[in-house]
């Protein structure tokens, strides 16, 4: 009984987390699911992957109440995102489990040099092609409208959908960062991702869950914790400044990271 509600409680507390920053929870679920309760790798990328849509899911349903979606550009991340994932989780099938953990690893230490470094952009910007117009209503109720390259939108979504497939780290990790660039407010850029990452990490978990990588015990116990918490996070994203946490999780995913190849290759 212990272990279930252990389980949760570190879903729960996660869910929040990933929901004020918009990244989904794989950068956290996996390393708990392997260093704590010893799962392998890609059962850890599966289970990560499926409770990510538990999570996403409640957590857009309240961004949807506070009408801080743009549903158009997250259509635009999904649909090749969904290919990318579905693709990337298919190929975790014949890659060597070390090699999922150094994937896993870079990937990490390019999120905490994103949350430290803010400054230093590890997206670019698109620029060529036809536009999609985004209308974002002001805190004042004033009006603006941000254009962005539907090849911009297409190139990241397909990116973030391999990332989440191989490594079970939702699409977010590139999808807030790739909207931000475009002109997106912070608050809209985090929403419509973790939109997007719902379908996306659907796509990549279906993927999974066929080749026997979901273990459904932990998704009972994170995909509970995880939903409840993203439920939280998302209902008092708006009133924190995500800055104020990205220090201390930046520091935090370094030394997961540092664990994480420790754990995995020796």
């Amino acid at each position: 009984m212990i272990l279930p509600v252990f389980a949760f409680l570190i879903a729960l507390a996660i869910g929040i987390v990933a929901a004020l920053v918009g990244l989904g929870g794989g950068f956290l679920y996996v390393p708990t699911l392997t260093l704590i309760f010893g799962l392998d790798q890609r059962m850890a990328v599966g289970t990560s992957l499926a409770v990510t849509v538990c999570a996403s899911a409640a957590a857009a349903f309240c961004c949807a109440r506070q009408k801080k979606i743009l549903y158009t550009a997250a259509g635009c991340l999904i649909i090749p995102g969904m290919i990318g994932a579905a693709l990337g989780a298919a190929l975790t099938a014949y890659i060597d489990t070390r090699i999922l953990v150094i994937l896993f690893v870079l990937v990490l230490f390019l999120i905490s040099v994103q949350m430290l470094r803010p400054a230093c952009r590890l997206v670019g910007i698109v620029s060529r092609g036809p536009v999609l117009e985004n209308h974002i209503n002001g805190p004042g109720g004033e009006n603006s409208s941000v254009s962005i390259p539907y090849a911009h939108l297409i190139l990241w979504g397909t990116a973030g959908g391999l990332v989440s497939g191989t490594t079970g780290i939702s699409g977010g990790v590139l999808f807030v960062p790739a909207l931000v660039v475009a002109g997106i407010p912070v608050h809209y850029a985090v929403a419509t991702s973790l939109f997007a990452i719902v379908l996306t990490s659907l796509a990549g978990a279906g993927t999974q869950a066929a080749l026997g990588n979901v273990s459904l015990p932990f998704l009972a116990a994170y995909g509970t914790g995880a939903a409840i918490g993203a439920y939280a996070g998302a209902s008092i994203a708006p009133k924190i400044r995500a800055d104020r946490i990205q220090a201390f999780f930046g520091a935090m995913l370094l030394v997961i990271a540092v664990l994480m190849i420790l754990h995995g290759i020796f």
